[in-house]
């Protein structure tokens, strides 16, 4: 599993997960994901474009991050997921924060929620 970290100009930060999220997955990545949610008022977009597989325990961590960062007064949202990774996100709950379209587009809903 790999993690990037980008900063876009309008202050959200871009996480991008590639692999799966199974237990070596997440044990690989938990740590440095959590820490880019960090600080006040976070706004994360969570790209899942290249997660072909979500497994309970990173559907708990996608939950407490999200969890974590509305804490803190900031918003997570998860960003194009795969077809499969999409029905376990719906299933466990979590369809609610996925957000589809452009970087761009994606931004401005995590920006300006009910826009």
């Amino acid at each position: 599993m790999k993690l990037e970290f980008r900063g876009l100009s309008n202050g959200v930060r871009l996480i991008k997960l590639d692999g799966n999220l199974d237990i070596a997955g997440v044990g690989s990545v938990e740590t440095r994901f959590y820490a880019r949610c960090g600080g006040d008022d976070p706004r994360v977009l969570a790209d899942l474009s290249g997660t072909g597989f979500l497994s309970s325990l990173g559907i708990r961590m996608l939950l407490q991050a999200i969890k974590t960062v509305s804490a803190r007064g900031g918003r997570l949202l998860m960003w194009n997921p795969v077809p499969p990774v999409t029905s376990t996100l719906d299933i466990s709950g979590l369809g609610q924060f996925v957000v589809h379209g452009s970087e761009s587009e994606a931004a401005a809903v995590l920006l300006h929620p009910g826009k």
